[in-house]
């Protein structure tokens, strides 16, 4: 989180993928960098038991979000 937003700050498109329970987390961390409603795109939790299948499953439903949020503008 804190990585994308020191990318989108210097002008560098970043999407950060957040897991459910980190919400309210990454929302603190925006709060606290000086951008309150920073967007990110949300997976289900967890991730570390998956499979390779089920992560790429995960990835791609989290694609288009990710894109959105790369062409978007600060």
């Amino acid at each position: 989180m804190l990585d994308a937003i020191s990318f989108e700050k210097r002008g560098i498109p970043a999407a950060a993928i957040i897991t459910e329970p980190f919400m309210p987390t990454a929302e603190a961390i925006a709060v606290m960098s000086g951008l309150p409603g920073y967007r990110v795109a949300v997976i289900p939790h967890p991730v570390g038991s998956l499979n390779h299948a089920e992560v790429m499953a995960r990835g791609e439903a989290v694609a288009s979000r990710v894109l959105d949020l790369l062409l978007r503008c600060l």
